[in-house]
């Protein structure tokens, strides 16, 4: 008897076939891609705000180890590098560098890292992201020179509503999303809010909290004054 031995071919892709494959998971990337920058976005606009909620309780635990004032800083315009007392320290000399171990805070917020927003990229090579508001300090006490350095913070009691008062914000020099702050404090209403994050920027509060805004928002709600408004700080 003879034994039928029967082959079956494999058939493989045609050039067509694979082009369409090749089509859809084109299409698929193309649908994926943007989604996966914008979590990875939002990964660091969460850090960024986890960075400032540490810094605002530093800020606070300096408060408490200070008789209610709220921590110092020092201002480029007015001279203020290579000055101690402030928040954190700017160093002399250009390009503009920061030391955060040199500032009053760092007793109480130790990693250096917290210091810089992962989108800043300004800030990672200078050292800082973060900006506090020109209105939590006493620019010109009792009639004395704005000039001085450093700014003393004010009485945290002098601040009507801690909640909707703002104390740290992302600044940009700038105004177009490549900037940062150029020296740790941000005056109102002359500098500006960064727009790093998706088109808006977290914000610190005096209370503690961290909330994302548009900047138009924050100015239009009058942050930097507690909502108080008007083109100068609320206090003397």
């Amino acid at each position: 008897m003879k034994s039928c031995t029967k082959y079956f071919g494999v058939k493989g892709f045609t050039l067509i076939e694979l082009l369409v494959v090749i089509g859809i998971i084109a299409i698929i990337a193309a649908i994926l891609f943007p989604v996966f920058a914008k979590v990875r976005e939002k990964a660091r606009q969460i850090t960024c705000a986890s960075n400032m909620r540490q810094l605002g309780l530093g800020f606070a635990e300096y408060t408490d180890d200070y008789d209610e004032h709220l921590p110092g800083a020092i201002d480029s315009g007015n001279g203020g590098a290579g000055y101690s007392g402030g928040w954190i320290f700017m160093n002399m000399g250009s390009p503009l560098t920061f030391n955060p171990a040199a500032g009053s805070i760092f007793p109480y917020v130790k990693s250096t890292q917290v210091y810089v927003c992962p989108d800043d990229s300004n800030g990672q090579a200078s050292g800082d992201s973060y900006a506090v508001n020109s209105c939590t300090e006493e620019l010109n006490p009792n009639g004395s020179d704005a000039t001085q350095q450093p700014h003393h913070g004010r009485l945290l009691n002098a601040i009507d509503d801690p909640s909707s008062f703002m104390l740290l914000a992302e600044e940009d020099w700038t105004k177009d999303a490549t900037g940062s702050t150029d020296d740790g404090i941000l005056y109102y209403p002359v500098n500006f809010l960064s727009f790093r994050h998706t088109g808006g920027s977290n914000i610190t509060f005096v209370d503690g909290h961290v909330k994302w805004y548009l900047p138009d928002a924050a100015v239009a709600q009058n942050l930097s004054t507690g909502g108080l408004g008007g083109p100068a700080c609320p206090y003397p």
